[in-house]
């Protein structure tokens, strides 16, 4: 029997909305997303189709970190200061009934089916507070059918501390650094930082994994994707620069974007999550490649049959449902293999299916009227 490999998935696209505020400008993202959050589902129904679906959380982790940042950014240039409830009350209501939709009946299936007792409960208790991924990165035992939440984890930590060190952050560098105006990032104080815990974060896994670490510290720990999520604050910070958005233009040039998508499909068809070199070196340079792609897709690439691949009806849906999707999907591929002890195929023709009815329900139903009040609307 193939059993699902260890859960990969998307970092939660932190927008108000996931059609407005993300497809109005950026809708090329929306589609690279979707189809991304597709292989996650395929590496999970069997880690021979997608060895290496692990490298898309760089992208999933930066695209989060940007718009997170960018939502920050927007809030202090406007007001003078972050208005944390406000944010804290967003990210709740964004995050939470949906996780709670899946997390529920999981739960109650585990006690009642599969007669779960208190003590094997902690990935449910995990999951709903957000350490999953230490509990994986630590090796603590604990039952697995949650398992794919561990990004959801590293993605709520980081919600968590980043508006008050960036609230401080830009307290210190207006303190001590000019800005070029009111109320506008110093871009040198930013820079240097972020800029340290990049290089910081890849040594310090290189050297873990140089050192004995076991593999599933090196992908679960929070520490091991500070490189992803501070590449897309400093993304953030200065996408609106002139050189910038220079750069941003050449990178969408249509053959330089398959020649990225290449070379990253190449990557998710190669790469093995327990060798330890991919840690050490492969990794950081598929990070700097997602940075490239996401900012190529910034400008919105439309050549070469890139809007047929990436702004198709399909695709655009894809990215918009992705959270729920991905909150579904591996407890159902669990539950195939591991309690039904299905093959493949049938695996995934009842999960696809079925993964994508809970997913949309969950958006029209609990995900958009937690957000504006307006059931089945994208306003």
């Amino acid at each position: 029997m193939s059993q699902p490999t260890d859960a990969v998935g998307p970092a939660v696209v932190a927008n108000d909305s996931p059609v407005r505020a993300s497809s109005a400008r950026w809708p090329a993202l929306d589609g690279m997303r979707g189809l991304m959050t597709i292989g996650v589902f395929l590496a999970h129904i069997s880690y021979q189709w997608v060895p290496g679906a692990i490298l898309f959380m760089d992208s999933f982790f930066m695209m989060s970190s940007f718009f997170i940042t960018r939502l920050l950014l927007k809030d202090w240039q406007r007001h003078g200061r972050i208005h944390f409830a406000a944010f804290y009350v967003r990210r709740l209501k964004r995050l939470y009934p949906a996780l709670l939709a899946m997390v529920v009946p999981v739960a109650l299936f585990a006690v009642f089916y599969l007669g779960h007792g208190p003590d094997r409960l902690g990935n449910v208790w995990g999951t709903i507070f957000y350490y999953g991924n230490w509990l994986r990165a630590l090796e603590i035992p604990h039952e697995k059918y949650l398992g794919h939440t561990w990004s959801l984890s590293i993605e709520e930590q980081y919600y968590l501390v980043w508006p008050a060190l960036f609230a401080l952050g830009l307290a210190l560098s207006t303190r001590w650094g000019r800005a070029s105006g009111p109320r506008e990032v110093n871009l040198l104080f930013w820079s240097i930082v972020l800029g340290a815990v990049v290089v910081a974060c890849m040594a310090w896994r290189s050297w873990l994994a140089l050192h004995g670490a076991s593999w599933e510290r090196t992908y679960n720990g929070t520490d091991m994707r500070l490189d992803s999520l501070a590449l897309g604050a400093l993304l953030a910070l200065v996408f609106d620069r002139r050189p910038v958005q220079w750069a941003c233009e050449q990178l969408a040039r249509p053959w330089l974007v398959w020649a990225m998508i290449a070379v990253m499909v190449a990557g998710a068809m190669r790469v093995n999550v327990t060798v330890m070199q991919w840690y050490a070196w492969q990794q950081p340079l598929f990070v700097l490649l997602s940075l490239l792609l996401i900012m190529s897709f910034l400008k919105t690439p439309t050549g070469w049959g890139l809007r047929f691949a990436f702004q198709n009806p399909v695709s655009l849906y894809l990215g918009a449902i992705c959270y729920g999707l991905y909150l579904w999907h591996y407890p159902l591929i669990w539950t195939c293999y591991a309690v039904f002890d299905l093959a493949v195929w049938p695996t995934f023709l009842i999960c696809a299916p079925l993964s994508l009815a809970l997913a949309s329900a969950s958006y029209f139903l609990l995900e958009l009227p937690a957000l504006n009040g307006n059931r089945g609307t994208a306003k």
